[in-house]
């Protein structure tokens, strides 16, 4: 090989090392790449995901609060849900992005002892409650989409879907020790305190009031309504709204212009579908208060003996328990 083919040789061998060299740097360059967009991708998720959640539990703490969703749960229960209580310690929160869940449990005096009634599971988005889980302990079930006449407690110009002879025989039929849950509608229109007067014995545990709107369960514009009320016996339950009321019914009337802003929430919170508050708050601070339907609760013989009362017109039979009546 002459010096010019050594020449060629030579040079045609630099710019193969030359060439592998360079794909070896761009390949370095491409991995070095891809590793940093890795890691700058988990590095923004890593922010991210801390910041959503201090996000979230600033809005549920200053924007819409929890205990605001907590409270709107809990006044619609009260006020649409006869013979019902709630346990603050009861109550469960569980937050995850923008979301939050809230569990509790619902309780209904039997005699002289509360039982269990219902667990409910709510989980919202922000301030929007997308899933509603209601899981009931009890042997009869309340109408869970109420229509106009199978309301459990009705005005005195309304019909109901229930045979309430059938309810006095099964009453009658009842073992003598046991305690009962019972619902009364009354023949007219009565002063909560007229008929605890009237029904001695027993506890009378929970009101209808009348809001102009019962007479045949519709509203103004045609909607089905549902029976709105509130307890009528005293309750120490720490988060009781009517711990320590002076006055149950002007307690009742706060908490339904309290519940008015979120009416919507508290439709998808109740089983009752349509509230109608604004009509209804109107006729109570004209009109005042007045009871059509009550629920009470006492020994079985007791409950039997306010047949006698010219005020009863039909009874629905509730929950059924073995004797624990201390009175």
């Amino acid at each position: 090989m002459d010096s010019y083919e050594k020449l060629i040789y030579k040079a045609k061998k630099e710019d193969l090392h030359l060439s592998n060299d360079g794909t070896k740097k761009i390949k370095r360059a491409i991995n070095s790449s891809k590793w940093k967009l890795i890691l700058s991708t988990l590095t923004v998720i890593l922010l991210i995901v801390p910041t959503c959640y201090m996000l979230t539990f600033g809005y549920y703490a200053f924007g819409t609060k929890s205990t605001t969703l907590m409270d709107v749960a809990s006044t619609t229960l009260y006020i649409t849900e006869p013979n019902t209580t709630l346990e603050e310690m009861e109550f469960e929160m569980d937050f995850s992005l923008f979301s939050m869940d809230l569990s509790f449990e619902q309780y209904k005096q039997i005699g002289d002892e509360f039982y269990p009634s219902k667990d409910y599971d709510l989980h919202f988005v922000l301030n929007n409650l997308v899933n509603n889980e209601t899981t009931s302990k009890l042997e009869k079930i309340y109408p869970q989409y109420p229509t106009q006449t199978n309301q459990w407690i009705s005005h005195p110009n309304q019909s109901v879907e229930f045979n309430s002879d059938k309810e006095w025989r099964m009453l009658a039929g009842l073992p003598e020790e046991t305690v009962v849950e019972a619902y009364f509608s009354l023949d007219d229109l009565y002063q909560v305190q007229e008929v605890e007067n009237e029904m001695k014995n027993v506890d009378v545990t929970w009101a209808a009031i009348y809001t102009g709107t019962e007479d045949n369960m519709l509203s103004s514009n045609g909607e089905v309504i549902s029976p709105i009320g509130y307890p009528v016996q005293l309750d120490q339950t720490y988060w009781s709204p009517f711990r320590d009321s002076e006055s149950h019914e002007e307690t009742f009337l706060k908490m339904l212009k309290d519940l008015q802003p979120y009416e919507d929430l508290a439709v998808e919170v109740s089983s009752h579908k349509n509230l109608e508050l604004e009509e209804r708050i109107n006729y109570i601070e004209k009109n005042g208060f007045e009871t059509y339907g009550v629920v009470v609760t006492g020994p079985k013989s007791e409950i039997e003996s306010l047949r006698e009362l010219d005020m009863v017109r039909y009874l629905k039979l509730g929950e059924v328990k073995l004797w624990n009546w201390a009175q």
